[in-house]
């Protein structure tokens, strides 16, 4: 007992103080996931404007938390939405190696508790102090090669070795289904996820990748590109940290030009818009200094958080524009692709990039050469167009089986219900025609991709216990993103529905070339429709393929091979 007394004692001296923890970034120091959750504690337990609460669990076996700043101290979005605030969710470390994001907000919390910098009594703010526990718990001072400081930092896999930020539509781990309930508990007005960049080198501390405007609902789209946009960017250059486009290059160096980021669901930002929430990811420079990083992390949360306090009324009211539009919709598209005959420019601030002769391979090797700074307009391409639209059904309809994405519709907020008895529905199919698998595991999964399928009607009897999804809902765009198979980021296409793809009943060939014969010789028009299938495939020459296109066309053949069972109500 006093050997444990006495290692409590010495760890609780080891927690640092809240002045101490505020100047890590400036010793090229971030804190350890303990003394973050340790700091926001006392926070919480002195001041009345900030409360700490567990919400869920993460793969690390560590409770996620979050941090509420409220003038009026409710903590509750409900409260809060009936004065008329805006909400702020802002979600740190989900890369630990990057955790700008973790430093800015503990030293802006201490600014607004300590009434060094004001809160306004009209905004909520809602931080993620850690969200990958399990690899902030996982540390070192070598796991980011291209990384100029913190000392020592945790590591992008989570507990799982999962990319959290490829994880937000699929929800295989802990952290997600935690981040969905948080998410849904608070329905942000606006999220930022911050992060640290790869890539080029340039002068910019600060680079920005906001939600793709195109996939927005228009009003909202309009409104982010149009007001919130040029406010931010033009915050960032007063407050000493001019801002580019996240620098995704179309060539080697960004002169080339810059191609507006894709953020599908999978990603933070991209689920966030299903939900007409606009997000941001911020990203610093990797190879600028770690104090500056976190400094300008904090700049851009701070101009945030500013635009909403003076416009909270246009957010709420082009959000809920958005919102009542979305219900309205009756065709939404699900895949996108990059217009290219649309293209925008901006100033940027480079370096000068050259070739030189690699003393690894002997070979030409890309270099920029700081020596030489550059400012020049140069190409951005941000605006997609429609590849692939779909209608929206009336409803949905999720057999009982199918529990692994029951759980996922519920904990993303769709309101389902269970059929309490069998019913008669006509209902549209999904039949898959064609897809690829990839060959190499992509964040736990073989993902499908390029999906191509068709719809068949029919009437069927609907068992009793099946999940009823009424498609006018708030998560209505969430529903057709994840229900529909041809949709890139589809439930599907992450192989929750793999056993649809393999037949389980098949036949002997001496024994069905009787009862093929016979239906070749009794089904009217088959014996034809064999014919003409000979002309088109050559791989009916051999005749136990055309034994088998015969037992495909026949009675014997199982429904269920190939074909989704999410089933669409298209007539009620």
């Amino acid at each position: 007992m006093k050997f444990f007394a006495g290692t409590l004692l010495a760890m609780v001296w080891l927690i640092p103080s809240q002045a101490q923890i505020t100047q890590y970034s400036q010793d090229n120091r971030t804190p350890e996931y303990a003394e973050v959750i340790s700091y926001y504690k006392s926070v919480a337990a002195s001041s009345s404007l900030a409360d700490i609460q567990e919400v869920g669990m993460t793969d690390a076996g560590y409770p996620l938390h979050t941090v509420i700043l409220d003038a009026d101290g409710d903590f509750d979005p409900g409260i809060s939405r009936t004065k008329n605030k805006t909400i702020l969710l802002i979600n740190n470390g989900i890369h630990p190696g990057e955790p700008d994001g973790i430093d800015a907000c503990i030293q802006l919390v201490d600014n607004w508790v300590s009434g060094k910098q004001p809160f306004p009594d009209n905004v909520v703010v809602v931080i993620i102090p850690v969200y990958n526990i399990g690899g902030a718990l996982n540390r070192s001072s070598h796991s980011r090669a291209n990384q100029n400081g913190p000392q020592e930092y945790g590591f992008r896999g989570n507990a799982r070795n999962y990319d959290l930020n490829r994880d937000f539509i699929k929800q295989d781990t802990r952290n997600a289904r935690s981040f969905a309930a948080i998410f849904q508990h608070w329905h942000p007005d606006i999220f930022i996820d911050t992060h640290v960049s790869n890539g080029a080198d340039y002068q910019h501390v600060m680079t920005l990748v906001p939600t793709q405007h195109d996939k927005l609902m228009t009003p909202l789209g309009t409104f982010l590109t149009d007001e919130v946009s040029p406010y931010l960017y033009d915050a960032m250059e007063e407050a000493g940290f001019p801002m580019c486009p996240y620098v995704n290059t179309i060539g080697e160096s960004p002169e080339s030009g810059i191609v507006g980021f894709m953020d599908h669901p999978r990603y933070s930002t991209g689920y966030a818009a299903l939900f007409n929430t606009i997000g941001f990811m911020t990203e610093t420079h990797m190879l600028k200094p770690y104090d500056q990083r976190v400094q300008a992390t904090k700049a851009f949360i701070t101009s945030c958080v500013a635009y909403m306090t003076t416009h909270s009324n246009a957010i709420i009211q082009m959000k809920d524009s958005a919102d009542i539009l979305a219900q309205k919709q009756y065709i939404r598209p699900i895949e996108y692709v990059l217009d290219t005959g649309k293209v925008d420019s901006f100033l940027f601030k480079g370096y000068t990039a050259g070739h030189k002769l690699s003393q690894v391979s002997g070979a030409q090797r890309l270099y920029y050469d700081r020596d030489q700074p550059w400012e020049a307009n140069i190409p951005l391409y941000d605006h997609y167009k429609p590849k692939m639209s779909m209608y929206y059904p009336e409803a949905w309809i999720l057999p009982f089986a199918w529990e692994e994405v029951t759980e996922r519709l519920l904990i993303s907020g769709v309101k389902m219900h269970q059929l309490q008895k069998d019913s008669t529905m006509t209902v549209e199919f999904w039949y898959i025609d064609s897809l690829g698998t990839g060959t190499n595991s992509y964040e736990g999964h073989f993902r499908h991709q390029h999906v191509t399928g068709h719809l068949q009607r029919e009437e069927m009897m609907i068992p009793a216990g099946s999940w009823y999804i009424d498609a006018h809902q708030p998560a209505r765009r969430f529903l057709m993103e994840v229900l529909e198979p041809v949709s890139p980021d589809s439930y599907f296409s992450w192989n929750f529905f793999d056993p649809i793809l393999m037949q389980k009943e098949w036949y002997s060939p001496y024994v069905f070339e009787d009862i093929a014969a016979e239906l070749l010789r009794t089904v009217p028009g088959l014996s034809i429709q064999l014919s003409l299938a000979m002309q088109d495939d050559p791989s009916l020459k051999d005749p136990q393929m055309q034994l088998y296109w015969v037992y495909k066309h026949s009675d014997y053949f199982e429904k269920t091979y190939m074909r989704y069972p999410v089933m669409r109500v298209v007539e009620i």
